[in-house]
């Protein structure tokens, strides 16, 4: 049986909801698992039954869970079954504690993707853009703090740099989550930058040259970096 923490008094449901999004995203609660009555689990967290409902409804929306009359509520395989409402709070989910198969789908759809921002910026981007990157990659040795801000930076500029507007979009609805995991590689690798900045400024030549193998081969290198760090968690 799982425990369940009690609920802050700020905004109960809210809490609740986010409580359990963590649970299933960190892969602590799998598809198939039942969930506890919802007396129980209302009583153990210290809320109202009806706070503990309104969370429920509200994952059953996100698809997350099920609710089946007369036998209780059931989690839902939200990877096989996606929904628009649980990929969107995937993007915004800000906790490093991510389930082992959505970290490595989720590692492998930024790598594919970066890959084609680095071909198409070899004909699309504009000076000023590499500009900026190139800087940024100048500047990241000598800094001791905002270090998160300027690496992502630096690959939100890349998908700009690409011309394709739907990978800058969709980089910025991932944010939260790579600016947590961006933070976490960085605590486990310590603060030698300097191989992180040299493939940056080696991705910029690449682009300036318009080599587009190079420029996606670098890319890669440069995300492989920081994701083997945090592939450490599940070994």
């Amino acid at each position: 049986m799982y425990f369940y923490d009690k609920a802050n008094s700020a905004s109960l449901s809210e809490n609740v909801l986010s409580m359990l999004q963590k649970k299933i995203i960190s892969g602590e609660l799998k598809g198939g698992d039942w969930l506890p009555p919802e007396r129980e689990m209302a009583e153990r967290m210290g809320i109202s039954r009806g706070s503990l409902h309104q969370a429920i409804l509200a994952l059953e929306y996100q698809g997350f869970v099920s609710i089946i009359p007369r036998k209780g509520t059931v989690v839902c395989d939200y990877r096989k079954h996606p929904t628009p409402q649980s990929l969107a709070v995937i993007m915004s989910y800000s906790s490093t504690e991510l389930d082992k198969s959505i970290f490595v789908d989720m590692t492998d759809f930024r790598i594919w993707m970066e890959r084609e921002c680095a071909r198409l910026a070899c004909s699309n981007a504009y000076d000023s853009t590499l500009l900026e990157m190139s800087t940024i990659a100048s500047s990241l040795c000598g800094v001791e703090s905002d270090v998160v801000e300027l690496i992502y930076r630096f690959h939100y500029l890349l998908t700009q740099a690409s011309g394709n507007s739907i990978f800058s979009m969709i980089f910025r609805g991932f944010e939260p989550a790579v600016r947590s995991l961006t933070q976490q590689s960085f605590q486990i690798m310590g603060t030698d930058l300097k191989e992180t900045a040299k493939l940056m400024k080696k991705l910029v030549k690449c682009i300036e040259n318009k080599d587009e193998a190079a420029a996606e081969n670098t890319v890669v290198q440069l995300l492989s970096h920081g994701i083997d760090q945090l592939k450490s968690r599940y070994r």
